[in-house]
This record gives C-alpha cells, structure tokens and sequence, in this order.
C-alpha cells in the first residue's frame, strides 16, 4: 500500500491538553483531532488493524492509486475516544469510517458502492 501514509500517534499529542508525554484526550480534544486531520487531508481512513473490511477499503484505495492517510485506531492509547467521538460525527463507531474532502462517506461497503457507481472518480478528481 504505497499509497498510504500511516498516521504518527505523537501528531495526536498537540491536540491534547496536556504535554506530549502525558496525553490526556477529552471528546473536545477527539473531536478537534479528528476535524483537523479530516480536513488537512483529502482521504482519511480511520481503521483497526485487525479489521477485513479495512484492509478491503486500503486495497481499493491503493488499487486506485491515490494517496490517502490512515489512523489506525487499535494502536492509539486514546483509540477509544477517537472512535467515539466518529460515532458522534458519523452516527456510526463502525471501522473503517472513510471521509474524502472532508465528508464521511461511510464504510467499506459504501465505498465499494460508490466505486462501482462511478462517483468514487468523481470525488476523488482534484
């Protein structure tokens, strides 16, 4: 997956109130997290490493040949409290949560979906 770009778990840190070392994460500090990383990049994919449907989103991603960053969400201390908090956005806790310019697009399933319909294209062009 040449493609991906694998999240740094100490970019998480300057969203946290307190130092680097000792990261406290609050649904507020999650949510700026998120809307952050969310809208500096043009596809996001939070993920868990142990998850099918993830790794079907990441091949399909690759497979298209566009770059993408993925937060795997089972690596993070504050995890939890990232995929809450996407339940809060998206109404879904579900991964992969997928976003392409800054909206949730769904799952794997919804990605697939739009694959096959064309409009993934469509909303992948710059």
């Amino acid at each position: 997956m040449d493609n991906c770009v694998d999240f740094d778990p100490l970019e998480f840190c300057s969203y946290s109130p307190k130092s680097r070392l000792s990261p406290i994460i609050t649904s507020i500090t999650s949510q700026r997290f998120v809307e952050n990383l969310v809208s500096n990049n043009k596809i996001v994919l939070f993920s868990k490493t142990s998850c099918p449907y993830c790794d079907d989103s990441k091949s399909l991603l690759a497979e298209m040949g566009v770059k993408y960053k993925v937060v795997e969400l089972d690596t993070l201390q504050e995890g939890k409290h990232v995929q809450n908090t996407l339940g809060h956005i998206t109404d879904a806790r579900t991964v992969p949560r997928i976003f392409i310019n800054g909206q949730c697009v769904g799952g794997n399933s919804d990605l697939k979906q739009l694959n096959r319909n064309g409009m993934l294209k469509v909303l992948l062009q710059d």
